[in-house]
């Protein structure tokens, strides 16, 4: 996958430019870009989505999904001149996980599964890295990724991806700890599962 682009800008007769993209997953499925960073190092957060187009039914004919954004270049006041600073673009996330398809049916529910949002960034080449989740109203920042390894959960069953991660408790909006004097620290295990993410809980 690595000599293959998968996350890009590109406008109408102009060239690819590979991007490294964060997003959120949501429990339904559906994703929601939030940034995104260019080869030069610029930061853009996203302001607005238009519209989200399955790549198979335009002239790419690819997997995949086109979202078309208007993003501010981050450091930017308000008081500056957006003229320069505000870009509308198409991001392509051309890969099979991204496809929409954001299905689950009863075989794949199961009263041990909580599925959750997560916020992941995507580089250029398909790889990625998870950097926040949220568990009822908890936020937890993925400090690391210990293994990520082809598996269901056994209490749960189903096929996936577990990523094995060790975690922190943060604020809604920032990387504090909610309480200065307690840094909440613990292992997890995260499954991405059919185009959703998931954690296993106790039965109700």
């Amino acid at each position: 996958m690595a000599d293959k682009i998968i996350v890009y800008l590109k406008q109408v007769g102009e060239p690819c430019i590979p991007v490294t993209v964060q997003l959120e997953w949501l429990p339904d499925g559906k994703i929601k870009p939030l940034m995104y960073w260019t080869p030069d190092g610029s930061c853009y957060v996203v302001k607005k989505i238009y519209e989200s187009t399955q790549l198979a039914f335009l002239k790419e004919q690819g997997e995949g999904i086109r979202i078309k954004i208007s993003a501010d270049l981050q450091g930017v006041s308000k008081y500056d001149d957006l003229r320069y600073a505000r870009h509308e673009v198409y991001l392509y996330l051309a890969d099979n996980r991204f496809c929409e398809k954001g299905f689950i049916d009863d075989r794949y529910t199961h009263d041990k599964k909580r599925y959750i949002p997560v916020v992941l960034d995507i580089f250029p080449d398909g790889d990625y890295e998870l950097v926040y989740f949220k568990v009822s109203d908890n936020r937890y920042k993925v400090e690391r990724t210990n293994d990520k390894e082809v598996r269901g959960s056994f209490s749960t069953g189903g096929i996936g991806i577990r990523h094995d991660v060790d975690v922190r408790l943060v604020n809604p909006d920032n990387d504090d700890d909610p309480n200065p004097h307690k840094c909440v620290k613990r292992s997890a295990a995260i499954y991405y599962e059919v185009y959703r993410w998931w954690i296993a809980v106790k039965a109700a």
